[in-house]
């Protein structure tokens, strides 16, 4: 389960966030804490034998701390059994604490060296130079005047500044500030003692005693406190995302699918342009700032016609290649599936090829290198031949129907027949589009970064793409919906592309056309694509959700995406590398991206059967709520900016998988 998942990569707070540590992160999931903290070196600090302390006893102001920190692994008694509530902590054992509470890495020894020589009083032959130089480099400890102070005790003002900087409030806005007397703070700790008192972490509101120094007990006090505070505060945002989760419907997005796929979307033609009307408009009404991009796309004007014994062949063809000569005239040849080393003699003919697992174009050119001067191939499938896209120049060559086909190996069982095929194939340029969605911050609380989430509304030629990529559009238009009155500090772009299936030239087309810093905004792209289909019978089961990066590493996407698939699907989704998708530009600008889909290909990819009665409402909810949930993670005001490329290191076990497409 996903539990506290916005702690994945950042806890937010109003009008600010903090960015969890590895170590948080472990404590807040239940899972074992990193390490014991020493907090003494006059006595060597050992586990206790139990969770008693000689000195500690039940109703003493710091015994819940103590014993809850102690049964968290956070700090340690000494070996005399005592804890020692009452002594003063000095700075290199609380130094040693935060090393070890939020399992910093030690510098190198080069290094550490470089480090240390900024203090008088420190250098690489001290017992703790790797944890002094550790939390100098982060930010969490800072010397005085050149020195550590390493055996000096540490003031209550300092620990104020040690546990916020640590956990990366040091500007924590509660919105209103607790009445504090800030008067005797020095200067460089006044802004994290007031947020001490907004957290509740102190109730010493007339004296904090800021200079005065801080014992053990009083330490895990604070400490354990905050450590509720910001526990708290996570459950609170944790309800807000689910109530984005909860906002998703299914019923909304088949209604979209339902019109995407009354007529076909091949990327130039009056079906695209339909959809990307309809697209716009739903963005219009949402209230987008929203852009039609239009793009060049080359295609091939073709005309075919096949005459049989003198009768003109009346079905619709595909036209598969063109050739030289463009009409050629020969007896007909049943070649069966064109097997290699299986063909008969086609010299001079024109071979008649049922479609096998080869690609249409091998298996045409298989026959031409037999000395074929052209092809006629039937489909598989019921109804013209699918997916054969024209344009390439081998010889003339046309998909006629099953029926058809089958009619003709019937026919020339009982003698010879005569065929003219007279093919024309004209370069012409078609004009795709995309679509263009803006949500942007107010001015004043934007973050400057970029989130883009996507999917591809062209569809195959004559298909219906109600999986490919009606889907993926249903999801990204249900996303506007629900985002368009949400707050954010990120600007979110929702985009459709045109030409995914020439070769994602409208992804390529929209990244192409922004300028460097545009791009460098960008923190992560989700692109949705065929995330609908529903099992076809038993013996065709649907593909699990998988997420594939174009070189097969984790990233922001893959991270926040299997973390909250671990909540709406009770599974960490896993990843693949693969391409093929409009994630592919993006990757190769620098973005984190991760194509979200089910793999492998259900049966009716890239067919006419592509229809909306093969669609899964049910695997509509579940992708869109994690990419929903995911990217809003990002989007929302109580974010910090993130670090691009940023990982969280353990934050959730997700694996690889190997499993192919199609």
């Amino acid at each position: 389960m996903l539990k506290l998942v916005l702690l994945v990569y950042f806890l937010h707070w109003e009008g600010t966030g903090f960015m969890a540590s590895k170590g948080f992160w472990k404590r807040v999931t239940g899972s074992a804490f990193t390490a014991a903290v020493a907090v003494s070196v006059a006595c060597t600090p050992v586990m206790a034998a139990s969770t008693s302390y000689t000195d500690v006893k039940a109703g003493q102001s710091h015994y819940d701390a103590i014993m809850a920190l102690t049964e968290q692994g956070v700090v340690q008694g000494y070996d005399n059994g005592k804890f020692g509530q009452w002594d003063d902590v000095t700075r290199q054992q609380v130094a040693v604490m935060m090393y070890q509470a939020f399992d910093l890495k030690a510098p190198d020894k080069q290094e550490t060296e470089r480090i240390l020589s900024g203090y008088d009083d420190v250098d690489s032959n001290h017992p703790y130079a790797k944890q002094i130089a550790a939390v100098t480099k982060s930010g969490i400890f800072k010397g005085n005047g050149g020195s550590f102070h390493p055996n000096k005790s540490i003031t209550r003002q300092q620990v104020a500044s040690v546990l916020l900087t640590a956990r990366d409030l040091e500007t924590y806005d509660a919105q209103e500030d607790k009445n504090i007397e800030l008067s005797n703070v020095a200067d460089s700790h006044k802004q994290r003692v007031q947020i001490l008192a907004n957290l509740g972490v102190t109730n010493q509101f007339d004296d904090f005693k800021p200079a005065e120094s801080i014992s053990r007990g009083a330490f895990a006090t604070m400490y354990d406190t905050l450590d509720q505070k910001v526990k708290a505060l996570g459950k609170k945002y944790e309800l807000f995302d689910q109530k984005i989760i909860q906002e998703v419907n299914s019923e909304n997005m088949y209604n979209d699918i339902d019109y995407l796929t009354d007529v076909p979307r091949e990327a130039g033609t009056d079906g695209e342009k339909r959809a990307v009307d309809y697209i716009k408009n739903r963005f219009d009404e949402l209230g987008y700032e929203t852009e039609v991009q239009s793009f060049p796309v080359r295609d091939v004007h073709s005309e075919a016609s096949v005459t049989i014994d003198g009768n003109k062949l009346d079905e619709t063809l595909q036209v598969i290649s063109g050739g030289q000569n463009g009409k050629e005239t020969g007896g007909l040849v049943d070649v069966g599936r064109a097997e290699p080393g299986d063909i008969p003699d086609v010299e001079g003919k024109i071979a008649l090829i049922e479609r096998g697992a080869m690609p249409p174009f091998k298996q045409v050119m298989d026959v031409k290198n037999e000395g074929a001067v052209g092809a006629i191939m039937y489909d598989s499938e019921d109804g013209a031949p699918f997916q054969l896209v024209p344009g390439v120049q081998i010889m003339p060559a046309v998909g006629i129907s099953r029926e058809t086909g089958r009619d003709l190996a019937k026919q020339l069982e009982d003698g010879e027949i005569e065929v003219t095929l007279d093919v024309t194939m004209e370069q012409i340029t078609k004009t795709s589009h995309n679509v263009i969605a803006s949500l942007k911050p107010d001015m004043d609380k934007t973050t400057g970064q970029l989130v883009t989430i996507g999917a591809h509304h062209d569809s195959v030629p004559g298909g219906p793409g109600a999986n490919d990529d009606a889907s993926g559009v249903s999801a990204v238009l249900e996303l506007a919906r629900i985002y368009a009155d949400k707050p954010i500090d990120t600007e979110v772009r929702f985009l459709t592309f045109g030409a995914e299936e020439r070769g994602l030239v409208g992804s390529s087309y929209y990244m192409n056309s922004l300028l460097r810093n545009e791009k460098n905004r960008m923190v992560a792209h989700f692109q949705m694509d065929m995330i609908g289909a529903r099992d076809s019978g038993a013996d065709n089961p649907a593909g699990g959700l998988i997420m594939y990066t174009l070189d097969g590493n984790k990233n922001l996407v893959t991270d926040l995406g299997s973390a909250w698939g671990s909540e709406t699907m009770d599974v960490a989704v896993p990843y693949g590398q693969m391409g093929r998708s409009d994630h592919q530009p993006f990757h190769q600008a620098g973005v984190p991206t991760a194509l979200f889909t089910h793999a492998p290909a259900e049966a009716s990819y890239h067919q006419p059967t592509d229809t909306l009665d093969k669609i899964s409402k049910k695997k509509l909810q579940q992708v869109t709520e994690t990419v929903g949930a995911a990217a809003y993670q990002i989007a929302r005001p109580e974010t910090p900016k993130l670090p691009n490329f940023d990982v969280a290191d353990d934050l959730i076990d997700y694996s690889f998988d190997t499993r192919a497409f199609d």
